[in-house]
């Protein structure tokens, strides 16, 4: 039975909450209330920085808003990608505000830097609701556990 939608998006959150904890990060967790940020973290010497959390259950696409890839760059701020496969261990795929920004232009132009026209409500493309763009699996599959990228903690 699949997990209901809301179901993914708390796993996703926690999970990552936890491992980012599990790691030595101080975590809180703004609980939908801050636009754009799930975590707020910090290093113990007071470093900050926030991270959106977005979960999926299938290796495919995913939506995120049209403002975390159009919007300021902001240099502390980081996108966890949480794979929650049935019966399988989670899968976290770590990018900076900017790698996430850069993949989102490479699928919304092709390789002349021609705009490619995507009809709305196509699976494949990159627009299927309004507000909302998306992420292809090849976008982010190559980041896998770089809990690296993070500030480091001492």
């Amino acid at each position: 039975m699949a997990r209901k939608r809301q179901y993914t998006a708390w796993a996703a959150a926690l999970a990552a909450a936890a491992e980012l904890s599990r790691r030595s990060y101080d975590v809180t967790i703004t609980f939908g209330n801050t636009p754009k940020v799930d975590l707020l973290c910090s290093v113990p010497d007071g470093k900050q920085f926030k991270v959106q959390v977005k979960g999926i259950s299938f290796r495919n696409a995913l939506f995120i808003q049209k403002h975390f890839l159009e919007g300021a760059l902001e240099p502390n701020l980081f996108l966890v990608i949480v794979l929650l496969e049935d019966n399988k261990p989670f899968q976290f795929f770590i990018m900076t505000h900017a790698e996430a920004q850069d993949a989102w232009r490479a699928i919304a132009y092709d390789s002349t830097g021609s705009p490619v026209l995507v009809k709305r409500g196509q699976r494949k493309g990159l627009t299927t609701k309004e507000g909302c763009e998306g992420l292809l699996w090849g976008s982010f599959k190559n980041h896998e556990n770089r809990w690296d990228k993070f500030p480091k903690n001492m």
